[in-house]
């Protein structure tokens, strides 16, 4: 089996500059755990998982954040409207996305697949066809192909 076979085709993603925001309803929306970040061609520049969206909003972020913000005060008191277009939610998915992105052709086989997954301990790997976006396998895709050949 390759991973054309069990690939999830047509997988959501978005342009670099779509918000945060948008990404999160559209990940809650479509119960999914990550999205791929395309440009022109459908070549795959990134990927935001949820993991992106949480560690990006994890207390040593906001330690930094709050640290460099309080140098450029030197003591004076921040504009609210400032401080809100730093919140993440405001933010594009090219300031938070993982990349370079590891892919894989689509004739990849399952062992190549689960030793990509593995040895760089990610969920998910996008596939392409000619450098072009075609599909993406998860765990769960690789788990369902199991099932189906009876393993």
């Amino acid at each position: 089996m390759l991973a054309r076979d069990i690939m999830t085709r047509q997988p959501i993603t978005v342009s670099v500059h779509a918000s945060v925001a948008s990404v999160i309803r559209l990940m809650v929306d479509r119960q999914i755990s990550a999205v791929i970040v395309t440009g022109a061609g459908d070549a795959v520049l990134g990927i935001v998982s949820e993991g992106d969206i949480v560690h990006r909003q994890g207390s040593m972020h906001q330690a930094r954040l709050d640290h460099w913000l309080a140098l450029l005060a030197e003591g004076e008191p921040l504009n609210e409207a400032f401080l809100h277009s730093l919140q993440l939610s405001e933010r594009s998915v090219g300031t938070i996305m993982s990349a370079p992105v590891i892919t894989l052709d689509e004739s990849a086989s399952l062992a190549e697949i689960a030793d990509i997954l593995d040895k760089h301990r990610i969920k998910r790997v996008p596939i392409t066809s000619h450098g072009k976006l075609i599909g993406i396998v998860s765990r769960r895709d690789m788990l369902r192909a199991l099932i189906n050949t009876g393993a």
